[in-house]
């Protein structure tokens, strides 16, 4: 009968509109941070350096509502800069794929974004997660990856 389909439907529009970006599993990532976007076209820089820690990891999570991401860079603690090619349209509550930062554990300093809201959209939220291995906690810094 359609009474007992409307809802289950209201059930299921609340849970995407109030669940839209962390609709994913986020537990164990750590929010690095975000970003709102401001006009047509923004670039920001989100400082990590303030985040302890060795990062192996990444992903960008959209809320608010839609953008398009034009550029990202990151800048590594030893200087090196590393730009995947992540220009992407975002719908709100939309996540990246999860990004392999190159080589072992890195410590991030920075991430600079160049993106724009799409028309007849709101100012948009660009979240970066971050991932640590298993083995590498905050209070101790070895290299032993032994123990999960």
């Amino acid at each position: 009968m359609k009474l007992s389909t409307i809802p289950l439907s209201l059930v299921v529009l609340a849970t995407f509109v109030l669940g839209t970006a962390h609709a994913w599993e986020n537990k164990g990532w750590v929010k690095l941070g975000e970003q709102t976007v401001n006009g047509k076209v923004d670039h920001d820089t989100i400082r990590v350096g303030k985040y302890e820690g060795k990062f192996t990891k990444l992903t960008l999570a959209v809320e608010k509502s839609e953008l398009e991401l034009l550029e990202f860079q990151v800048t590594f603690a030893n200087g090196e800069k590393w730009s995947p090619e992540l220009k992407h349209y975002f719908k709100e509550g939309d996540r990246t794929r999860v990004l392999d930062l190159p080589g072992d554990e890195r410590v991030i300093q920075k991430i600079d974004v160049k993106y724009k809201n799409l028309p007849h959209g709101g100012n948009a939220k660009l979240e970066v997660w971050g991932w640590k291995d298993a083995g590498g906690h905050d209070d101790h810094h070895d290299d032993h990856h032994d123990h999960h």
